[in-house]
C-alpha cells in the first residue's frame, strides 16, 4: 500500500470559498467567490467563480485568500507593515551607511572604479578642448 504525501494544509482547493485581498482584473478587493479549478506546478493559479457572476482564470495564489483564514492574513499584513515601519525608523549605524565599504552611495561600484570613470572622463574633456 502506498502513502500519500500529506499536502500544504493551507493550499486552496477546488469548491474553496475565497477572498479576494488584491484587486484582480475588474474584480474589486474584497469580493467573495469559489475555485473552480486549481492549476499548476511552480505557478499554482486558480479559476474563480466571484459572487458577482464573473469568472476569472489565472488568478494568482497571492490574490486570493480562503474566507476562514481572511482574519489571520490581515494580522499577518499588520503585522508586516508594523515591522517595516520600526525598520524604516530606525537609526541608520554610521559603519552600515550607505556609502561605507564602497564609498560609490546607493550605486553599489566601488569609488576606486569611480574615481578612474572621472579622471577618463577628465582626459577626454581635455583632448577634445585642446
Amino acid at each position: 500500500m502506498l502513502l500519500r504525501k500529506r499536502g500544504d494544509p493551507n493550499a486552496l482547493r477546488v469548491g474553496d470559498i475565497v477572498v479576494a485581498v488584491e484587486p484582480v482584473g475588474a474584480i474589486p478587493e474584497g469580493t467573495r467567490g469559489r475555485i473552480k479549478v486549481v492549476d499548476g506546478f511552480e505557478w499554482i493559479r486558480y479559476w474563480v467563480a466571484w459572487d458577482t457572476g464573473e469568472w476569472t482564470g489565472s488568478v494568482d495564489s497571492s490574490s486570493v485568500v480562503a474566507e476562514s483564514r481572511l482574519e489571520q492574513y490581515k494580522a499577518d499584513q499588520a503585522a508586516a507593515a508594523e515591522r517595516a515601519a520600526v525598520k524604516a525608523a530606525a537609526p541608520v549605524p554610521a559603519e552600515a551607511d550607505a556609502t561605507a565599504g564602497n564609498g560609490g552611495g546607493t550605486s553599489g561600484v566601488p569609488e576606486h572604479l569611480l574615481e578612474r570613470s572621472r579622471q577618463a572622463r577628465a582626459r577626454k574633456a581635455a583632448q577634445a578642448a585642446g
